[in-house]
């Protein structure tokens, strides 16, 4: 009976390592997204996201496709943001799907705070990468 208990703590453990592992690579995915905000990088940027990726703007249409997404952040930071600070405050993993939940402030110039809020990501994992699926974010 012991031996069952140690093969379940085992797999148990096994689990528990096998999400804290995922949630690592989503946590290096996000240091490359701060890394491409902050060097003003939307070809990078838009390499993070799925080829149907959808993100969601504060009082603007939709955007979907690397593409697209990639002329959108270029549009963003020619407008002069060129500094992000993303903080995770939730990730949770439920198969091949990551949600992760978070703050956000963006600047421009030396410092200028122009926009906070929260933000939502779902992640997707594929071919043994993380990339972003669907990006929704308030200000």
């Amino acid at each position: 009976m012991s031996h069952i208990d140690i093969t379940i703590n085992s797999a148990e453990f096994s689990i528990s390592n096998k999400i804290k592992e995922m949630k690592e690579k989503v946590a290096l995915r996000n240091q490359q997204f701060n890394q491409y905000v902050n060097e003003k990088n939307n070809a990078q940027l838009s390499e993070l996201y799925t080829d149907d990726a959808l993100i969601y703007p504060p009082k603007q249409a939709a955007v979907q496709g690397k593409e697209k997404i990639s002329e959108f952040f270029e549009a963003v930071f020619n407008q002069g943001i060129n500094k992000g600070d993303f903080s995770t405050r939730e990730i949770s993993i439920e198969g091949n799907f990551a949600y992760e939940t978070g703050n956000y402030r963006l600047f421009a110039g030396e410092a200028q705070l122009v926009a906070q809020g929260h933000y939502m990501y779902v992640w997707k994992y594929i071919e043994g990468e993380w990339y972003l699926y669907q990006d929704i974010w308030n200000d």
